[in-house]
């Protein structure tokens, strides 16, 4: 949780405090807050409130949704773990946070409405011993840490995790987790498969409760002109071969639509090993991998310094060469990239589920004739399959060892609580007397412990049909299935004349349409034909050190051996440079901690 570039931090009895490269649990809480809100939530904080304006926002309604705030007598059986302590549980707690201005102006994490809701429904108590902005979190923990005065529940990433479960500083969390948990926390906890509460397990005992997101949406596939390739009487790609082949004939039909400016047959912008609007996924179609820790008999590497890479190398080189890739594209950033997307200057290009959403609506939006649809990988043939992170854990909520008794239990409870509140979670909210409601404020981003609420895709998809196909709206318990439903029935019902033509269509075709979007990586994870990108844990010393030149020096010779700069001969060569920058002691140390990690 550490950020880079500080001192090691010593705990008491002489353990390192690791410091990290990575986005410390704050900073990730803060980025991620926005984006979650627009996956999980249907749109911003501030569009949820606004579809709650009937709740009261002023001052004499909080006033009295405060004191009329008191645990309920009678709680339904899906509310058990609602039932208070008999005696007040306090816990020590330090926050990072930042202000969001959907957020009760004033409210700061010690007047957060949920720790009021905490005290009066669960009867635990927040002591705060300080709060700071996320960008100074890191810093001021390392102080704490190294004191020894350790929160009674903190957050902590990956490296401090395994420091802390190393040094017996946690306490056992599987009897709290089994017995207080509630069926919303395990069933988010469950659809995201078994690795993370593998990861945060030990012997069999429970260490952490891992705030996860969801792998299926880093799944990416080839979304394509399909306006285009039906005016050149062509049929969807069934190979590698017949893919190149379509984004060749793209970059010389493009100029007939956008007015004669260049065409990228296969759009790019210059950091080729990203996912989104980049060549990550090219090469997945070849089953090459880079950057991504893939296990080869017994061992993990690091798909870069992969022999598969080649194939694919000469496939891009043959695209830049016939035409397909720009000229320039090794200088596009994501602005200069959606201009030519939004005019007709792109015929595809690689991404995960949200991309028709953005930039992609853009387009849509620019011209109504434009269509997208999406190549799952696999359909390839071949070697294609698509890579999946094992787990995408952004960090652990965990109780340290000297934390009063109960303390487990409450932890539970208040991830509980924050779960509860959730606009897309379908639990009854009115007992909450508003006190769950940003404009009155409450933020579970300002608590000290919280998961997110990754969309449960797989349900609510099969529910929003379902509903849609009945004409019920009104069966749909959850608001974000309405909001979702609402966009398909406007694109499906008015089509181009719809008034938000690009929002309505990038939702349905991201959310819901068969075979595209977040259905892709849903394939993905139920057929179990991906492949599997592996968790290893907190950030290596040489990963730390040498990462950032190791990808440098990676996309400098894909985009050289792209542009003919570099060939086949030169292969050898980078792979030895990868590894004595620091490569080969990366991926013994990556091995080396995913045993540890992983039994």
């Amino acid at each position: 949780m550490l950020l880079p570039g500080l001192p090691p931090t010593k705990l008491k009895g002489g353990t390192t405090l690791k410091k990290s490269t990575k986005r410390s649990a704050a900073a990730m809480a803060a980025a991620m807050s926005l984006s979650l809100a627009l996956s999980a939530c249907g749109g911003s904080s501030s569009a949820v409130a606004s579809s709650t304006a009937t709740a009261a926002s002023d001052s004499t309604a909080v006033s009295s949704a405060t004191t009329a705030a008191k645990p309920v007598a009678d709680l339904p059986e899906d509310l058990e773990w609602m039932t208070p302590f008999d005696e007040t549980v306090t816990l020590n707690v330090c926050v990072g946070w930042d202000a969001d201005s959907s957020v009760k102006d004033g409210t700061t994490p010690e007047t957060n409405a949920l720790v009021q809701l905490a005290k009066d429904y669960l009867n635990i108590e927040l002591n705060f011993l300080w709060m700071v902005p996320n960008d100074q979190l890191s810093e001021r923990l390392a102080l704490q840490f190294s004191s020894g005065e350790l929160p009674d529940i903190v957050m902590l990433d990956s490296e401090n995790f395994y420091e802390f479960l190393d040094s017996d500083y946690l306490r056992d969390l599987t009897d709290a987790y089994n017995n207080d948990a509630s069926d919303d926390v395990k069933n988010i906890l469950n659809m995201l498969g078994e690795a993370p509460m593998q990861y945060a397990s030990r012997d069999g005992k429970l260490y952490g409760i891992p705030a996860a997101l969801d792998p299926t949406e880093g799944v990416a596939g080839l979304y394509y002109r399909s306006d285009w390739l039906d005016a050149l009487g062509l049929s969807e790609p069934t190979n590698v071969q017949e893919m190149n082949d379509m984004l060749v004939k793209f970059a010389e039909y493009g100029p007939t639509v956008n007015g004669g400016k260049d065409t990228a047959g296969l759009g790019s912008t210059s950091g080729v090993l990203n996912t989104n609007f980049a060549l990550a996924a090219y090469f997945q179609a070849y089953g090459a991998y880079p950057n991504k820790w893939i296990m080869r008999d017994g061992e993990l590497v690091n798909g870069i310094v992969q022999d598969e890479m080649v194939d694919a190398l000469n496939g891009l080189k043959d695209l830049y060469d016939r035409g397909a890739l720009a000229p320039d594209f090794a200088t596009w950033n994501s602005d200069q990239f959606t201009e030519r997307v939004t005019s007709d200057q792109v015929g595809a290009t690689f991404g995960t589920y949200y991309i028709p959403a953005w930039p992609l609506n853009q387009n849509k939006d620019a011209n109504p004739d434009a269509d997208w649809k999406e190549i799952n990988l696999p359909n390839l043939g071949g070697n294609a399959k698509p890579a999946m992170n094992q787990a995408s854990i952004q960090f652990f909520n965990v109780v340290t060892k000297n934390a009063p008794e109960h303390a487990e239990e409450a932890l539970v409870k208040l991830i509980n609580l924050g779960m509860a509140v959730n606009e897309n979670c379908a639990t009854d909210k009115t007992i909450f007397n508003g006190l769950d409601k940003a404009e009155n404020g409450a933020s579970v981003f300002y608590l000290p412990v919280y998961i997110y609420f990754p969309v449960p895709w797989a349900t609510y998809r099969p529910e929003i049909w379902a509903a849609y196909e009945a004409k019920d709206r009104d069966s749909l318990k959850v608001e974000y299935e309405k909001v979702m439903y609402d966009y398909m029935d406007d694109w499906l019902t008015n089509g181009n004349n719809s008034e938000n033509r690009g929002t309505s269509w990038g939702q349905y075709k991201s959310r819901l349409e068969k075979g595209m979007g977040i259905d892709i990586g849903l394939t993905a994870r139920e057929t179990g034909f991906y492949e599997t990108n592996y968790f290893y844990g907190g950030a290596t010393a040489t990963e730390q050190r040498a990462s950032s030149t190791l990808s440098d020096t990676a996309t400098s010779f894909i985009i050289e051996y792209i542009m003919g700069q570099k060939t086949e001969a030169d292969w050898e060569s980078f792979k030895q440079s990868w590894n004595d920058m620091g490569g080969a002691d990366w991926t013994k140390e990556v091995n080396e901690q995913y045993k540890s990690i992983a039994g």
